[in-house]
Order: C-alpha cells, then sequence, then structure tokens
C-alpha cells in the first residue's frame, strides 16, 4: 500500500544456555535491558559500599535457643525456661509476645534423643533438595546446570541439620517454608497450607510468608487454596493468643525490654548475613555480593508460577529483615536464596543481546 512501511524485524532470540526456556527477560527492548544491567550495576555498587559489621544468625538466634533445650530436658517447664534463658543470656524480655519463641519445637525435641533431631531435620532437607531438582531439572539443560543446581541447594540447606540451628525453630521453619513453596501446584495446595502451618506453630517468623500464600491464592482465583490459608492463618493465630495467655503476668515491668521493632540494616549487611548462614559465606564478599545480585536476577528471569511465588516470598522477607534486622527474616529465604545463580547465565545473555541490538528500522513510502 502507498505510505506503509515494511514490517520491523525481530530480533532473532537466541538458544537457551542452561535454561531451557525463554525467561522473563528474553525479548525485551534495548533500552529495557540497559536499564536493568544499569540497575544490576548498580545494586553490586550499593552491596559493596554498604557492608557492615553483623551478628551471624547462629550466634544470634542458637545460644538461647540451646539454653532453652537444655533447661527443658531437665525437667523444667518451658515458660520459666524460656525466660530463665533470655535472662542469662542478657535478652530482653519484653514484649513478651516477640521475645519468647513458640513451646512446640522445644518440648518435642526435649523428648527426643538428639540423634532424632539431625535425622529429622535430615529427611526435611532431602525432601527440600529432591522437591526443587524435580522441578527445575526438566527445564535445565546441560549436566553443568543441574550439578550446580543440586550443589546450590545442598549448600543452602547444609547448616541447619548441625547443632545449634537444629534447636532453632527459625530454622526448621526456612526449610519447611522451601518445601512449602515448592509442593504447591495447582491439584496440590492443601499439603503447601499444611507445611505452612507446620512452620507457623514453630514460630511467628512463618507469618508473612502465609499471608503472602493467601493474597497469591486469592489473586489466582484458587479459592479452595486460599480457605485452606486462610483457616491456616486462624489456627496459627489461636495458638499464638494462647501463647500470649501463658506468658502473661510472667513478665514484669521491671524486666528489660527490647528498643523497638525497627532496626534498619545496610543491604550489604544483609547479603553477607545470608552468605554467612551458609558456605556461601565462607567466600570473599568481593564474589558474594555479585553472586546475591546473579540470583536476585535468575529467579526474576525464570518464569514460572513456582518462581513467581518465590521471589515474593524472598522479596517480603528481605524488605522486613532489611527495616527490622531480624536474625529470623534471614532465614526465611536463605535456603534456597542462591538457587537463582543456576538462572541467571541465561538472564545475563539476552540482556547483554538485547542491550547491543542496534538494528535501525528505514520507514520508505512507495508511491505507485
Amino acid at each position: 500500500m502507498p505510505g506503509s512501511a515494511p514490517p520491523v524485524p525481530v530480533r532473532r532470540l537466541s538458544r537457551p544456555l542452561w535454561l531451557g526456556q525463554p525467561g522473563r527477560m528474553t525479548g525485551v527492548s534495548p533500552m529495557v535491558a540497559r536499564a536493568v544491567l544499569a540497575l544490576l550495576i548498580l545494586l553490586v555498587a550499593i552491596g559493596y559500599a554498604t557492608q557492615g559489621a553483623f551478628e551471624p544468625v547462629a550466634e544470634r538466634l542458637s545460644p538461647v535457643t540451646m539454653a532453652i533445650l537444655d533447661h527443658v530436658r531437665h525437667g523444667q517447664s518451658f515458660y520459666p525456661a524460656a525466660l530463665d534463658a533470655l535472662r542469662e543470656n542478657g535478652r530482653a524480655l519484653r514484649p513478651a509476645l516477640l521475645a519468647v519463641p513458640l513451646p512446640a519445637l522445644f518440648v518435642t525435641l526435649a523428648a527426643l534423643p538428639p540423634l532424632v533431631w539431625h535425622a529429622g531435620m535430615m529427611v526435611l532437607g532431602v525432601g527440600l533438595v529432591m522437591g526443587w531438582l524435580r522441578r527445575i531439572v526438566p527445564v535445565l539443560e546441560g549436566r553443568i546446570a543441574i550439578g550446580l543446581a543440586a550443589i546450590l541447594l545442598i549448600a543452602g540447606f547444609f547448616p541447619l541439620p548441625n547443632l545449634p540451628m537444629v534447636t532453632t525453630p527459625e530454622g526448621w521453619a526456612g526449610v519447611l517454608i522451601a518445601l512449602s513453596l515448592v509442593q504447591r501446584r495447582p491439584e496440590a495446595g492443601l499439603s503447601a497450607v499444611a507445611l505452612g502451618l507446620v512452620a507457623m506453630i514453630l514460630t511467628p517468623m512463618a507469618l508473612p510468608y502465609a499471608v503472602i500464600m493467601l493474597v497469591l491464592a486469592a489473586r489466582a482465583g484458587a479459592r479452595r487454596e486460599a480457605i485452606g490459608w486462610m483457616t491456616a492463618l486462624a489456627v496459627a493465630l489461636l495458638v499464638l493468643a494462647a501463647h500470649a495467655h501463658a506468658l502473661h503476668g510472667m513478665v514484669t515491668a521491671i524486666d528489660p525490654a527490647m528498643d523497638g521493632p525497627v532496626h534498619p540494616i545496610a543491604p550489604g549487611t544483609l547479603i553477607a548475613s545470608i552468605a554467612a548462614a551458609q558456605p556461601v559465606g565462607g567466600l570473599p564478599m568481593s564474589m558474594v555480593v555479585p553472586l546475591a545480585v546473579l540470583a536476585a536476577l535468575g529467579w526474576a528471569h525464570w518464569r514460572q508460577p513456582v518462581a513467581r511465588r518465590a521471589v515474593a516470598t524472598m522479596a517480603v522477607y528481605a524488605a522486613l529483615a532489611l527495616v527490622t534486622g531480624s536474625p529470623a527474616m534471614v532465614l526465611g529465604l536463605s535456603p534456597i536464596f542462591f538457587l537463582g545463580v543456576v538462572f541467571a547465565p541465561d538472564a545475563v545473555r539476552e540482556l547483554i543481546a538485547a542491550a547491543r541490538d542496534r538494528r535501525r528500522i528505514t520507514v520508505t513510502r512507495v508511491v505507485r
């Protein structure tokens, strides 16, 4: 037709490198690709510039949990044991609902020999590794990618079966959250709900995860799953209310109080804290910071419902950790966070290819 332009050529998409399917960075415009690459460089720079001193998760949580467990195993009731352990370690007792952990894990572990503690966590860990591999192996190409995925999954879980982390409710909850995420399917939503409920009974740290899943289920129109998460949240809140009732009158005004719920930490400190909760922490920070940024990019690139839910969960826990400085929130995202590195090479290659695309479109007017 007169005045019409020839069709705009579409950039030929490159064959996936490791991830055998297109991702969210596939086919983006050059402008978007350059913006994302600039953002990645900025995030790495921020990570390097904001590193600070921090107390590793294990050193912050485990002295209290191990002391509580020791008292309960020697015949003391849970609540007096918890308050004594907090006082022995110089920790704040008010507000008691936040300072004193829920009793379920400690009462259970106290009734079992230590060998069973480690075996139970190992069983959960094997389920976590196998569950995630079952999800991602079909979409990965090449033994290197599959091997790296297995290594990162094992590394994310590795510290948890050992003392002192096996005594921390947040460590168990982190594994249960990761299991719940991978277990969730349209036809198997209630099993994910059950795992989430167990995590919430162990620690209130799991409550944000249940809220995220409820919102996503409601948005997806998964009515049965949404009802399941609402029921699980109601049960968890009842447990928390019973916990508050049991603590009533046991903590007085002369007991030390927390300064407040807001204790912001820097992004670089958060990255170091996440890495320190697993063997990645043994690497120099010059490597850990880029790996963390690549892991976030990889998760954002993988176009799957499970990845979208994992990204939402880790983003919320990262934001809560940045605002509160709570080591418990770090364990909510650390077991599978660095798994995103497996998906990053494809994302980086797609972004670089799109950013370098300098095709010029010529509009030719044909007069007949």
